[in-house]
């Protein structure tokens, strides 16, 4: 297939007439339908089935169709590049983050590369790991962030922070505490506890069990944003990544790194053999600037120890 041929199948398979795709393409109706037969007539199969005046994909026009968005997501990297080299450090940048760093982290260092170049467009994203990477697969996203993303041989991984778990609760509850560093004022508490599915999550539960801690959970999520967020509300105490924990406002929320610390990695994921890019490595520094400017919240932290008193 042509360029042209797989420029105006999408268009048909997007819009699900040859009339919308000719609209979209801005081309007469008949010019889509020549395309499309002559397509069929090279492929030697049918792509559509005619159906009351509507085309109807086969299923090896679906099958063509999931390769089709693939090579097309390089097309549009293609131009991107393109736009990017013509315009030096202007162009488009595609960014997925998890919606914790998405937004404790990700408007920080977007703050400090736009002050630095103006110019640039953001396609922001804020997904889960597994579906950030789907769109790195698919060339949707030019490059993901996440905590500790699984291995791939579909992914390219590069640390670009190391982080750690910290205890994140309503400030109030802090009020007459003489020792912070026992857990013993969070007994009968509400706590919002995490899924597991994750390997920090995982991590956290296989800490918390070989000291002995249980503590009931009030509610469950699925997004460290989601449990600062309820925390900030006063509902519970949650331990989350210090990335989303110091976006939090410190008059309103404690935090405490653990002891001992469980530590995790920010990093930087790309779609396996494709090259950085001048704005990718930009946004790199960016991060890592960001995180230095909020390095000040740890310093002097008292450490929840897991393990209760005398414990580590």
């Amino acid at each position: 297939m042509r360029l042209r041929q797989i420029e105006v199948f999408r268009a048909v398979m997007l819009t699900g007439s040859a009339s919308a795709a000719a609209r979209w393409l801005n081309v007469s109706q008949p010019v889509v339908s020549r395309v499309i037969q002559h397509t069929e007539a090279q492929l030697g199969f049918a792509l559509f089935e005619r159906v009351g005046g509507r085309l109807s994909p086969t299923p090896e026009a679906g099958a063509l169709f999931a390769q089709v968005k693939r090579a097309w997501g390089e097309i549009e990297r293609i131009e991107a590049l393109a736009d990017n080299l013509r315009r030096g450090a202007s162009g488009l940048l595609r960014v997925a983050a998890t919606p914790s760093l998405a937004t404790h982290l990700l408007p920080g260092a977007l703050a400090r590369l736009r002050a630095e170049h103006p110019a640039v467009v953001y396609d922001l994203w804020a997904l889960h790991t597994r579906q950030i990477e789907d769109a790195l697969v698919a060339y949707e996203v030019d490059a993901g962030l996440a905590i500790d993303p699984v291995a791939q041989v579909t992914m390219s991984l590069a640390s670009v922070a190391e982080g750690e778990i910290v205890l994140v609760a309503p400030r109030a509850w802090a009020s007459g505490v003489l020792r912070l560093g026992e857990r013993d004022w969070l007994d009968a508490r509400p706590y919002i506890a995490l899924a597991e599915e994750t390997p920090l999550g995982l991590r956290l539960a296989q800490a918390m069990s070989a000291a002995g801690w249980e503590p009931q959970p009030a509610m469950r999520v699925q997004t460290y944003a989601l449990a600062a967020t309820l925390v900030g509300q006063g509902l519970g105490f949650a331990f989350v990544d210090s990335f989303t924990a110091a976006g939090l406002d410190p008059a309103q929320v404690l935090r405490q790194p653990l002891a001992p610390a469980i530590t995790c990695q920010l990093q930087l994921m790309r779609a396996a053999g494709t090259t950085s890019s001048v704005l990718v490595s930009r946004l790199v520094d960016g991060l890592r600037g960001a995180i230095q400017a909020q390095a000040g919240a740890w310093s002097g932290a008292t450490r929840l120890r897991l393990g209760g008193a005398g414990l580590e």
